[in-house]
């Protein structure tokens, strides 16, 4: 989940919705990780956070830590 979303709700508030409403987390994939953004994030309970640019190893060591 990006931050910047086309519209007025940001990644951060898709993410909670998608969260609370089907239990789906997010791995948030933005430039934006300062400590303001984290904590508002930290509602979503996210399963990580990869700041851009990450290469695509990252994303997938992500994704195999969640899955083991």
């Amino acid at each position: 989940m990006d931050i910047r979303l086309a519209g007025h709700a940001d990644g951060i508030q898709a993410a909670i919705e998608l969260n609370a409403t089907l239990g789906v987390r997010s791995i948030f994939a933005s430039a934006h990780a300062d400590p303001e953004t984290r904590k508002r994030a930290a509602a979503a309970s996210p399963i990580g956070w990869l700041q851009k640019p990450y290469p695509a190893d990252a994303l997938i060591n992500l994704i195999r830590q969640h899955l083991s």
